[in-house]
């Protein structure tokens, strides 16, 4: 049984399609970002160092357990993946290998400190038993993965700093396994899983960007990171999102949520006198993000002796109309979104269309960039 999929933005696909030649599964890559709310796909494909746009879509989750669009839903692996291979199929997607993000609420992400400099010869085992002090589960439960970070000129110049920052991730074991499990049933190969907040870096920031926070504004929660030339040096989740605020408004107004959502995208944090009431209820969620955004950033600050220069949105619920200007203003800071499609090649005339959506897909370009 096909749900209902409506608020899917297939057509842009659609008319992609008209200026590319046939997909070939070999050359293209597939980024799959599976939310809370709405899945999210975006295929490229590899052409003489390029990135070229194929294809892009998304549906929402919500019809699948009879809920509304928009609304966060706990599926099934059976149901997500039939969702997933929706989508494929409206989207044109032909591809059958797909890198998947992992949510950020699902892993560890930390900066850790080993006593010796990175002249000493960094093993598995030495960072698995530095692991343990640190991940609150047993390591033989979780996938993990490390970085040593780079010595910076400074410290070189120095001779070599005597301790060595490593970024450690880990993803727990079962997480891995529901995904394979979602993957393996909608017909297609995972080729790899991302934590999120990578795939944000990827498609967000240009190499050799000074000190930059990214903040992903999404419907369950807000995720940010900060990015010091390059390197992810912390992250953060902050347990509200852009469906709190649709509930918000449904609960003190007495609409439902279809309707709540709807004057949310429509209205904003618009200025108008009309419009304050609605406004009003929004704004104690929204200082509640952009405090613990300002906290984030200050601990940075505190820790690292610089500050981010400036803060990239991106996430379906950064297009709330009005948030720039309320993010300039809570956080002191410039402001600015992401636009991962500006990363790829694709017809002019829907440049202007795919830098609007752009920060929506920021995950899924993200995970498609770094499959290339």
């Amino acid at each position: 049984m096909v749900y209902n999929t409506a608020y899917m933005d297939f057509s842009l696909g659609g008319l992609l399609k008209n200026f590319k030649s046939a997909l070939n599964p070999k050359k293209s890559v597939l980024g799959l970002d599976i939310g809370s709310s709405f899945i999210k796909l975006v295929q490229l494909r590899k052409e003489q160092e390029r990135a070229i746009l194929e294809t892009y879509g998304e549906i929402a989750l919500g019809p699948y357990a009879k809920m509304k669009i928009g609304q966060n839903v706990k599926l099934s692996p059976d149901d997500t993946a039939q969702a997933v291979k929706d989508l494929m199929k409206e989207s044109n997607s032909k591809t059958d290998t797909a890198r998947v993000s992992i949510p950020l609420k699902s892993s560890f992400v930390k900066i850790i400190t080993l006593p010796f400099g990175q002249e000493k010869n960094i093993s598995a085992e030495v960072i698995a038993m530095e692991a343990r002090r640190h991940i609150p589960v047993p390591v033989s439960e979780v996938a993990l993965d490390w970085w040593v970070i780079p010595e910076s000129e400074d410290d070189l110049k120095n001779g070599g700093e005597k301790e060595t920052e490593v970024l450690l991730v880990a993803i727990h074991n079962d997480v891995i396994g529901e995904y394979k499990d979602i993957i393996a049933k909608a017909g297609l190969t995972a080729s790899s899983f991302e934590i999120e907040s990578f795939s944000l870096v990827r498609s967000g920031i240009s190499r050799g960007s000074p000190t930059i926070a990214v903040m992903d504004i999404g419907s369950s929660a807000v995720k940010m990171a900060i990015v010091d030339y390059g390197v992810m040096k912390s992250s953060v989740l902050i347990n509200k999102g852009s469906q709190d605020l649709t509930l918000a408004l449904s609960q003190s107004l007495g609409v439902d949520f279809a309707k709540a959502e709807e004057m949310k995208r429509e209205i904003g944090l618009s200025d108008l006198p009309e419009h304050q009431d609605i406004v009003a209820v929004m704004e104690p969620i929204l200082d509640y993000i952009f405090h613990e955004a300002a906290v984030f950033l200050k601990d940075f600050q505190n820790k690292y002796g610089r500050s981010a220069s400036k803060v990239i949105f991106s996430g379906g619920g950064s297009l709330l109309k009005g948030l720039a200007g309320y993010g300039v203003k809570k956080l002191t800071i410039e402001v600015e979104y992401a636009n991962p499609f500006g990363k790829t090649e694709h017809p002019a005339f829907l440049s202007g269309v795919l830098k609007g959506v752009g920060p929506d897909f920021s995950v899924a370009a993200g995970l498609a960039l770094g499959e290339l």
